[in-house]
């Protein structure tokens, strides 16, 4: 847009369309789209300044005689613009300015219009909408020959009250499923997902505007994808609502049943670029998932290359995105595919490199050389892609010695398996190219190090935490922790009970008191504490969080890493919080008595505390930390909820069915559910009691398992439970008096779960006990 920028001493004659369909007639000096303000000299009201967000469009008049000169760098494409306010201009528009979040430059279409060109901000904008002809879309897409088309409009002429479409229906030129649907693209153009939100009520014009604001800061970024990343509106909520008013369906890809053949119909490089999934096909018809109904050039391209009427179904955008990622990865040349892959890069590694070492000192030197080594680099960076691709949440690399294989091991959904073995010859120049990306000191391998690795695998930054530890016989391990996404994940979308739910939803509004969230490493706490705060992050809470390593991160919150080599711990930052104003504070986790001691006296001085500890159930976290020395008149007075939470496998969705319940899987789970099994379940046994299982398919690698679900016991504090708690009772009376309260413990959680079909017995019980 740089040619639209101009700062002259010569002013430009100019009429300035507001939002509000309000007109301004003036002259401007200087004139650059992403300046906040337009200086406007008006022709009555003399010199101001108008806001950006305030102004649809500004036209700027031809001089007297001037002709207009269309660029011809680039071919320009026919529309019209419907502006807030109601006008509309019919323009030409070089095609690739169209789609800036700004906005772009246009020439009127009419060689007798008083302007020269306009300028349409994106926030002004109703709609936009090609301006051409039914007939001319249908040629385009490949239904209609231009011979045939000519017919039908010689046909027209003659008959002036036909439609074209309904003479090309009748002439059997054309179905008429695809003259409705080229019509109905065509009127998508006109709508904007901002107006749809507010006519469903799901949004207010100014949370719109806000969102428009924020898009321009976040350039590539669709209005509905920033809607959903600023809590406006729920993705399940758009999803619903486009739907509905487009008379689209919405669907689950997890449940939906996928034919693997119809991904054949579109090449690779499309789903790609265009972010859509082919999901079933029919006769002459291809069932296409979108995310986004209003991006019609999409399917007017598959309808062109498919050579098929297209139906779409609609898809929540983070789903879709997750199973568009699946094919590419299952889709990638043979070439890139893990194994095949590593296993060239290692051959092209001269032997020469490898660097045998016969002491000590010389594999420091070797290992140090080793750091720019092209081969060396290769293979790391391909451990790491492949990890991603996989989904792997830790890479563990353990050498063996020079004469036996390195092993590299990837954990997936909980459970370890071999990625692959490669010589020991490389066992020092790979970890010390992994130290040299982390950077650690490659010389120090006495000792444990640790640090972090950002990497970026496309337009995605990975970011990866490095431990490093000596192991016996002079080797040298490394862990990789793939850290969490980083974007937080909706509280309704973590899995958790109708009554956990709520009970979680409604102490996370109090406006003080100390909620924790327990369990083991690895367990899902932090990422559950976010999606908390994801709930109350509006802009007037003030929120700050104490993380180590701060992995998530959510706009609106103020995020600290602590330190505690330079002396700023938990604790440290805790006592720095309470001087920096705050509402709500998250502590990354409660190691000490000085944390702890400090959250219970954020809490009773009228702040929100939110913490993890590392314990094995909800009531065993009361126990734990009176012992570590708090006061518990305090902490029953400041204590409101613990949320006790472990990840068991997931079966597979594509490959999981119902069978009938042998009698030991029946009591294994009447055992594992304990006291009021029948009061809970016992309906579940009206038609035979029933179980779960997945024998296994190419989605989950032949294993059943796919992804991990979380099980959850919450502990919900009320009077009799302070009172316990002030008493020092005992784990089992609180436990009795929580469960008395509506508590379901992990394992009954577990038992519910194997029966809707999220996971099995087997793996409720490896991660929980009764």
């Amino acid at each position: 847009m740089r040619d639209v920028q101009f700062d002259s001493a010569n002013a430009s004659s100019v009429v300035v369309g507001l939002v509000d369909g309000n007109i301004r007639t003036g002259r401007v000096a200087r004139f650059v789209p992403t300046d906040a303000d337009l200086a406007v000299d008006l022709d009555r009201f003399g010199k101001t300044l108008i806001a950006a967000e305030h102004i649809a469009y500004v036209g700027f008049h031809r001089g007297h005689g001037e002709t207009v000169v269309l660029p011809d760098s680039e071919p320009l494409e026919k529309l019209k613009v419907h502006v807030a306010g109601g006008a509309v201009f019919a323009v030409d528009a070089p095609a690739s300015a169209v789609s800036s979040n700004l906005g772009f430059r246009a020439y009127p279409t009419d060689a007798t219009s008083s302007f020269k060109f306009i300028y349409f901000y994106a926030h002004g904008i109703n709609a936009r909408e090609k301006d051409v002809p039914l007939g001319e879309m249908l040629v385009e897409s490949g239904l209609l020959g231009p011979k045939t088309l000519r017919r039908g409009v010689d046909t027209q002429t003659a008959n002036r009250n036909a439609a074209l479409g309904q003479i090309l229906v009748e002439n059997g030129d054309v179905a008429a499923d695809a003259v409705e649907q080229a019509a109905a693209l065509q009127a998508r153009r006109k709508l904007r997902i901002g107006q749809i939100l507010v006519e469903a009520g799901l949004a207010t014009q100014e949370a719109i505007e806000r969102a428009l604001a924020e898009q321009k800061q976040r350039k590539g970024k669709r209005l509905g994808e920033v809607l959903v990343e600023m809590g406006i509106v729920r993705e399940v909520d758009l999803a619903v609502t486009l739907g509905n008013k487009f008379q689209i369906p919405v669907v689950d890809l997890d449940t939906y049943k996928i034919d693997p053949s119809a991904a054949d119909e579109v090449p690779r490089e499309v789903v790609e670029k265009y972010g859509v999934l082919p999901v079933g096909k029919g006769q002459g018809s291809l069932t296409v998932a979108i995310s986004d109904p209003l991006a019609v050039d999409a399917i007017d391209y598959l309808r062109l290359h498919a050579r098929r009427r297209i139906d779409e179904v609609l898809v929540p955008r983070s789903q879709l995105k997750r199973y568009v990622d699946e094919r590419l990865v299952r889709t990638a040349p043979r070439s890139v595919e893990s194994t095949v892959q590593l296993s060239e890069i290692l051959r092209t590694v001269a032997a020469e490199e490898l660097g045998e070492a016969e002491d000590e000192e010389e594999a420091r030197e070797v290992s140090a050389a080793a750091g720019n080594d092209g081969g060396i680099v290769r293979v790391v960076n391909q451990i790491i892609l492949d990890a991603c691709r996989r989904g792997a949440s830790d890479i563990h690399i353990e050498p063996n010695g020079k004469d036996a294989s390195v092993a590299i091991r990837f954990r997936i959904d909980g459970d370890c398996s071999t990625y692959q073995e490669i010589p020991g010859a490389f066992r020092n120049q790979l970890i010390a190219r992994i130290k040299i990306m982390a950077g650690l000191d490659i010389s120090e391998r006495r000792k444990p190090q640790d640090g972090k690795i950002r990497f970026r695998i496309g337009d995605r930054m990975v970011e990866l935490r490095v431990a490093t530890l000596p192991t016996v016989n002079g080797n040298e391990d490394a862990v990789l922790r793939v850290l969490a996404s980083s974007r937080p994940v909706p509280l309704d979308q973590m899995g958790l009970a109708a009554r956990n739910l709520d009970e979680l939803r409604r102490v996370v509004r109090q406006p003080y008191g100390l909620v924790l969230c327990v369990g083991p490493t690895g367990s899902g706490k932090t990422t559950t504490l976010h999606s908390a705060l994801g709930e109350i992050n509006t802009a007037d809470t003030k929120i700050w969080t104490a993380e180590d390593p701060v992995e998530i991160t959510q706009r609106g919150l103020r995020q600290v890493q602590v330190s505690a080599k330079i002396g700023f711990t938990f604790a440290a930052a805790m006592r720095a919080f309470l001087r920096a104003d705050p509402d709500v504070i998250m502590v990354g986790e409660m190691r000490d008595h000085e944390t702890a001691s400090t959250a219970v006296e954020a809490s009773l001085t009228g702040h929100l505390v939110l913490s993890t500890l590392h314990t094995n159930t909800a009531p065993e976290t009361v126990t734990r930390l009176l012992d570590m020395g708090l006061d518990p008149f305090s902490f029953s007075d400041s204590l409101l909820a613990v949320l006790a939470q472990r990840l068991a496998r997931a079966l597979c969705k594509k490959c999981r069915r119902q069978v009938r319940a042998t009698d030991d899987q029946r009591e294994e789970m009447m055992r594992a559910y304990g006291e009021g099994y029948d009061a809970a379940l016992g309906a579940a046994n009206d038609n035979g009691f029933a179980v779960w299982e997945a024998p296994g398919c190419d989605a989950c690698g032949g294993t059943g398992y796919k992804g991990r679900v979380a099980l959850h016991e919450l502990l919900i504090t009320d009077d009799a439970m302070r009172h316990a708690i002030a008493a020092r009772a005992p784990v089992g009376e609180l436990r009795r008096i929580a469960m008395a309260r509506g508590m379901t413990t992990l394992a009954q959680d577990g038992v519910v779960k194997a029966m809707a079909g999220a996971t099995d017995m087997k793996q409720v019980l490896a991660v929980c006990s009764k």
